[in-house]
C-alpha cells in the first residue's frame, strides 16, 4: 500500500476539495447575483425610460386634442360673433332709422 494515504492526510485533502467547491460556488453564486442586479438596473431603467417616453407621447396626443377642440370652439365662437354682429349691424340701422323718424318730427312741430 505504497499509494495509501494517510486517513487524516486524506480527511485534510478532501476538506481541501470540499472548500475549493464551496469557495467556488460562492464565487459563481456572487457572480450571478452581480449579473443579476445589474440586468435588473438596466431592466428598470429601460423601463423608466419607456414609461415616460410614453407618458410623453400621452401628453402630446392629448394636448393635440385640446389644440383642435379649441380650435372647433373658436371657430364656431367667431362664426356665431360674425352672425350676431350682423344682425344687430341690420337692426342698429333700423334703430337708427326709427330715431330720426321721432326726433325729426318733433323738430317740425316746434
Amino acid at each position: 500500500m505504497p499509494n495509501s494515504v494517510p486517513p487524516l492526510q486524506a480527511i485534510h485533502q478532501k476538506e481541501t476539495e470540499v472548500r475549493q467547491r464551496v469557495e467556488t460556488a460562492r464565487q459563481q453564486a456572487e457572480t450571478r447575483l452581480q449579473t443579476a442586479q445589474q440586468e435588473a438596473k438596466r431592466l428598470i431603467t429601460e423601463a423608466d425610460q419607456a414609461g415616460r417616453a410614453e407618458a410623453e407621447a400621452l401628453y402630446q396626443q392629448g394636448l393635440a386634442d385640446t389644440q383642435r377642440e379649441v380650435a372647433v370652439l373658436l371657430a364656431a365662437a367667431q362664426t356665431e360673433a360674425a352672425a350676431l354682429r350682423e344682425r344687430v349691424l341690420t337692426k342698429l340701422a333700423e334703430a337708427a332709422e326709427q330715431i330720426v323718424q321721432l326726433i325729426l318730427p318733433a323738430q317740425r312741430s316746434d
